[in-house]
Order: structure tokens, then C-alpha cells, then sequence
């Protein structure tokens, strides 16, 4: 993390709203207009602060986008630490919960992360937002793993495939492109997304379809 250089002349709560201040209006900036394309000076007009108070917080334009995206994603990686813990059962519902919430609340952050994955324009960006997203990817492996060990994971799923199939269900509304969304009824609320949670735990739980008889297995045979 940066280090503070040159202490400014203010209270603590004023220096705690302005970096709060910098990060709201740096997420928004960020998302609407790209990394690249946005100025620390317009970031810094916009939330009413000296452009040098982002030297001072967080070292550079980066660090900043850097806290953004750490501090935007604290929530779901506290939840997921919260469900490694050996005394602690994991609880899909709560990390969805957890998720959406995060989502309703910052319903601009999909757009960006897409943009920087996608676009590559800034490779400091795009090392910064891989690492983030590295990090929650390790953590899920450790969270289906504790699955695995209080036997809880289904043994007719291939296991390599579980956590894939979760991050797919939980992550896809909300990244998929805008016309898909409005065509799959998609709404980036709290109340949508906490109701879809609903839906995918009873899905996780119950499963998708019934089938009256066993499915018909042709892989490998011959007429």
C-alpha cells in the first residue's frame, strides 16, 4: 500500500470523507469513462478535494483505482475468509447474499471490470484488477475444498467442475451484456439480485430438472 507523505492540515473525519469522497467518485469515473480517459484532476474536482490528497492516500491514479476495486470488493472477500474458517460451515446463500449486495450497491463495477479485462488498454490496470480477481479465485477453491472435507459436495458432480459451475450461476447476470440482461429480465436492485440468491440455493439445493427415468447414456456405444 502507499505511504502518506506530507500529513495535510485537516481532521481526521475530514481526511476519512475525503478519501471516502475520492474512491465513490473514482468508482463512477472509472466505469463510465475508462481508466485512462478520466484525470486525477477531475476525480479530485469532482469530489471536492485537492488533486494532491490522491498522491497523499493512495501514491498515483492506480493506487487508487487499485483501492476501489479492493475496498468495492471487501464484503464478498471477508464472507469468503469468513467461510474457509475450519469452525465455520460455508453458506453459498450468504456469499451470494453478500455478492448482490455488493452488486446492487456498485451496479457500474461490471461494466468496468469488463472493460479492463477486455480491453487490456492499460497493463498496470489490468495487473492490478487479475491480481483482485486471482485472490477471490484462490479463495474459492480453499471455500470447496471446506465442502469437500464435511462431505457436503455431490459425488455424482465431476468436483473440477463445481466451482465453475457456481461461479457461473452467481457471476453471469451480472456480467452478461446489456441486451442479454434486458432480454433475461435481469435488474441490478437488491431486491432482484437477493431474490435471485433465493432461487440459486434452492437450484443448488434441489437441483434444476426431474427426470422420470435415468437418463440414456450413448457416449461410446455403436449401433
Amino acid at each position: 500500500m502507499t505511504t502518506r507523505i506530507g500529513r495535510p492540515k485537516q481532521s481526521d473525519k475530514k481526511q476519512d470523507s475525503a478519501r471516502s469522497n475520492l474512491i465513490t467518485v473514482a468508482k463512477r469515473c472509472f466505469s463510465e469513462q475508462g481508466f485512462d480517459k478520466v484525470s486525477t484532476r477531475k476525480i479530485a474536482l469532482s469530489a471536492g478535494v485537492d488533486a494532491a490528497m490522491i498522491r497523499y492516500y493512495f501514491g498515483s491514479k492506480a493506487g487508487l483505482f487499485e483501492a476501489t476495486i479492493q475496498e468495492t470488493l471487501a464484503p464478498v472477500i471477508k464472507q469468503f475468509q469468513a467461510d474457509i474458517d475450519p469452525d465455520t460451515p460455508p453458506n453459498p446463500l450468504l456469499l451470494m447474499q453478500t455478492y448482490y449486495r455488493m452488486i446492487a450497491a456498485n451496479p457500474m463495477l461490471p461494466k468496468l471490470m469488463l472493460h479492463v479485462l477486455s480491453q487490456q488498454d492499460n497493463p498496470q490496470v489490468f495487473t492490478i484488477l487479475t491480481g483482485v480477481i486471482d485472490n477471490l479465485l484462490k479463495r474459492s477453491e480453499k471455500w470447496i475444498e471446506a465442502f469437500k472435507q464435511q462431505e457436503q459436495i455431490n459425488p455424482n458432480l465431476n468436483p473440477a467442475w463445481i466451482r465453475l459451475s457456481f461461479v457461473s450461476l452467481m457471476i453471469f447476470p451480472v456480467l452478461a451484456p446489456k441486451y442479454l440482461q434486458e432480454q433475461l429480465g435481469v435488474e441490478l436492485k437488491e431486491d432482484w439480485l437477493l431474490g435471485l440468491a433465493n432461487h440459486n440455493q434452492t437450484l443448488l439445493e434441489q437441483g434444476l430438472f426431474s427426470f422420470s427415468s435415468p437418463r440414456n447414456d450413448t457416449k461410446g456405444k455403436q449401433e
